[in-house]
This record gives structure tokens, C-alpha cells and sequence, in this order.
């Protein structure tokens, strides 16, 4: 186990060579290391006050689940990502097809209020579980 002082130590060496830093705790003496990192995460059945601090709480005791909320993390932001390509891809495709009057403009507005309808639709069905 990292005594208290060594951790505090390792964070601030982390922080100064530009590394995130996370924390998770439950108890009081956590708190400040739980407010001095990049995020702050607190058991849901720790002390009030590191609820309070953390930037994240989990309902669960067992600290598994932040490798599940990296899970999630990381595929949320690859749909993001990939939503955002394909959003400009698209709509760059109507402004160049409005511009040399391959399509009308009823026509490019029509495909435009359609596609935000698909792509609102295909991100509401569920993240992958791997």
C-alpha cells in the first residue's frame, strides 16, 4: 500500500508532467486528495463531505465499475467522434450539391431535416457492452 505522503507526492509529480490524475476514496482524510486531482471519485456509502467534493460518485462498492465507466467513456466518445465525421461529411456533400445546382434547395433542406432525424435516431440505441 502507497502511504498517504507518497501518493500526494506521485499526484503532484503527475500534475507538473501534465499527466491526468484520478482519485477515487471514501473516507474524510480523502477529500483533498479527491479535490486537488483532475477528477475525483467517491464511493456512494463514503462520508458526505467526499460525495460532496468528488467530481463523479459511484452507487457501487466495488471499484470495477470505473473500469466499466472507462468502457463507456471510451465508447461514447468514439460515437461522438464518428457522428461528428459523418455529420460534416454529409452536410458538406448538400452545401456542394446546393452550390452547383445539382440539387435543389427543397430538396438539400429536405435531406438535411432527415439526416439530423436518422442520426438523432441511431444515437439513442445502446453503447456496445464488450
Amino acid at each position: 500500500m502507497v502511504p498517504k505522503y507518497l501518493a500526494a507526492g506521485m499526484r503532484k509529480s503527475l500534475h507538473t508532467c501534465g499527466k491526468k490524475v484520478i482519485m477515487a476514496g471514501d473516507g474524510v482524510n480523502d477529500s483533498p486528495a479527491l479535490s486537488e486531482s483532475d477528477c475525483g471519485v467517491a464511493i456512494n456509502s463514503g462520508a458526505a463531505i467526499t460525495r460532496e467534493i468528488a467530481d463523479v460518485t459511484i452507487s457501487e462498492d466495488d471499484l470495477r465499475s470505473l473500469v466499466t465507466m472507462r468502457r463507456l467513456s471510451n465508447a461514447l466518445m468514439q460515437r461522438i467522434h464518428d457522428n461528428y465525421r459523418k455529420i460534416i461529411s454529409f452536410h458538406s456533400f448538400l452545401i456542394l450539391m446546393g452550390v452547383f445546382c445539382v440539387f435543389p434547395s427543397s430538396v438539400t433542406a429536405l435531406l438535411h431535416n432527415a439526416s439530423t432525424i436518422g442520426f438523432s435516431l441511431s444515437n439513442m440505441t445502446d453503447l456496445p457492452e464488450e
